[in-house]
């Protein structure tokens, strides 16, 4: 099993508008694939850097090839999105990580 863990650094001033673009537009591309189960948002409360907050969104799925596919083609068009939207003011990374 393969949890999948992308990591949002967030300008404080602009993490409602990142959590509603979050709900109303990651998570949900998550479900459509039909991959991932259980998805999660949360807050990460070690402080990375003055005047931010960290957002993980993780989810499961059976294998990495699939979970590696999704997060290449639809997550990247994603990304690709909230960097237009927040320019500069909302940074990720992803983590691939095994469930033992």
């Amino acid at each position: 099993m393969i949890l999948l863990n992308t990591t949002f650094i967030v300008a404080d001033n602009r993490l409602p508008e990142f959590e509603k673009w979050a709900r109303e537009t990651y998570l949900p591309a998550l479900g459509d694939a039909g991959i991932f189960f259980s998805p999660l948002m949360a807050r990460v409360l070690a402080c990375v850097e003055p005047g931010t907050t960290s957002i993980a969104i993780q989810a499961q799925a059976p294998d990495l090839t699939e979970a590696t596919r999704w997060h290449d083609e639809t997550a990247s068009l994603l990304k690709d999105d909230l960097q237009a939207r927040f320019q500069g003011q909302a940074l990720f990374f992803t983590t691939y990580m095994e469930i033992l």
